[in-house]
């Protein structure tokens, strides 16, 4: 029923863009089902529909791209010393996009080639990821950039973060497109960048660009912003919540 709704207002929405399209000469036009979405303590994830209008031609195909606000992601290597694994080396990816969803018409290597990808940034081998601090260890062979890489790509498919599977985009006509795009739990408040880009025999001819909020609300929202505004209160608040919590429960087996 909420797929159906979502469908039949996209489709009304889609039919005001594409006079927007023709009025304002443009090749592509996209929008959001939602624009802002509020993380409160019950989000278990959601999804959108992103639906737009294109100046298309038979062999067109559409490429999206979804990027989540930047972060410092902490990889760590583990490494077996005397019968335990623990973990020897860390490195610290700065300002990683904390998401990264692909969708589109075709496969990725059927739209275009790999030196196109490099040039618009698309895909994560392609968005300059570096390393902001390392820890080596010592006597052992360093790994390559690539092999970096990939063990990154693997940690955030592994949490949903960044799927290595490409997401569907269903276009119709050479002129309506929508695609469903499905959010998890674990996404960080912030802006997320949504591109849309219109390709033809390879090369990308039309690109539009629109924002998705994402916030914190609800109770969790207020804890959150305490802790950051008055880190030193909601640290005293804590320590006493801590011991009265503790106290509580050894009266309450006392008393048994």
């Amino acid at each position: 029923m909420i797929r159906a709704r979502q469908f039949i207002l996209g489709f009304i929405l889609l039919l005001g863009m594409t006079s927007l399209a023709a009025a304002n000469s443009s090749r592509l036009v996209a929008d959001l089902s939602k624009s802002n979405i509020a993380i409160t303590s019950g989000f278990h994830g959601t999804d959108l529909l992103l639906f737009g209008a294109v100046d298309g031609a038979v062999g067109d195909d559409i490429l999206v791209v979804i990027s989540g606000p930047p972060t410092d992601i902490a990889q760590r290597r583990k490494a077996n010393r005397a019968g335990i694994w623990i973990n020897v080396e860390t490195n610290i990816w700065q300002k990683a996009p904390s998401l990264y969803t692909i969708l589109a018409t075709s496969p990725i290597d059927k739209i275009a080639n790999p030196e196109t990808l490099t040039s618009l940034a698309i895909g994560t081998n392609n968005i300059g990821l570096k390393i902001a601090a390392e820890t080596p260890v010592a006597g052992q062979p360093k790994p390559t950039a690539s092999e970096f890489i990939t063990a990154l790509q693997a940690n955030m498919a592994s949490i949903n973060l960044w799927p290595d599977q490409t997401g569907n985009v269903t276009l119709t006509e050479n002129a309506l497109f929508r695609a469903e795009v499905k959010l998890p739990a674990n996404i960080l408040s912030g802006t997320y960048i949504v591109r849309v880009l219109q390709f033809r025999n390879g090369v990308a001819i039309g690109e539009d660009i629109t924002n998705l909020y994402i916030n914190k609300g609800g109770l969790s929202a207020g804890i959150y912003n305490f802790a950051h505004d008055y880190s030193a209160l909601y640290g005293i608040f804590a320590i006493l919540f801590a011991v009265a919590a503790g106290w509580l429960a050894a009266a309450a087996f006392r008393r048994n």
